[in-house]
């Protein structure tokens, strides 16, 4: 990974070789640039790079949307099991309605 610069310290770089992120870099001309990856930045080039927050943020909510996923995965496996289950049993219409009773459905 390239290092980063900060506006003071830039990281020379060309414009094929700008990180992802928030950075500030030099051009091959030598002239500062700012390369905004967020939005803090795009408004105001001196705020603070909400980037790396941003990327954990979404690494969270992608790690739960993964779990998530696999709950819902194992669920939908379990629920067809226990209803073919049920369907196979003799009495499966009479104890899929006594639940349905119990649910107050």
């Amino acid at each position: 990974m390239t290092a980063r610069g900060s506006r003071d310290h830039p990281v020379a770089t060309t414009p094929e070789t700008v990180p992802s992120g928030c950075q500030w870099f030099t051009d091959p001309d030598g002239t500062l640039c700012l390369a905004p990856s967020c939005m803090a930045r795009i408004q105001d080039p001196d705020a603070e790079c909400l980037c790396d927050t941003l990327t954990a943020r979404y690494d969270r909510l992608a790690r739960k949307m993964q779990e998530l996923q696999e709950r819902q995965a194992y669920a939908d496996t379990w629920w067809r099991s226990l209803r073919e289950a049920l369907d196979a049993h003799p009495d499966g219409r009479a104890i899929l309605a006594d639940a349905g009773k119990r649910a107050g459905r």
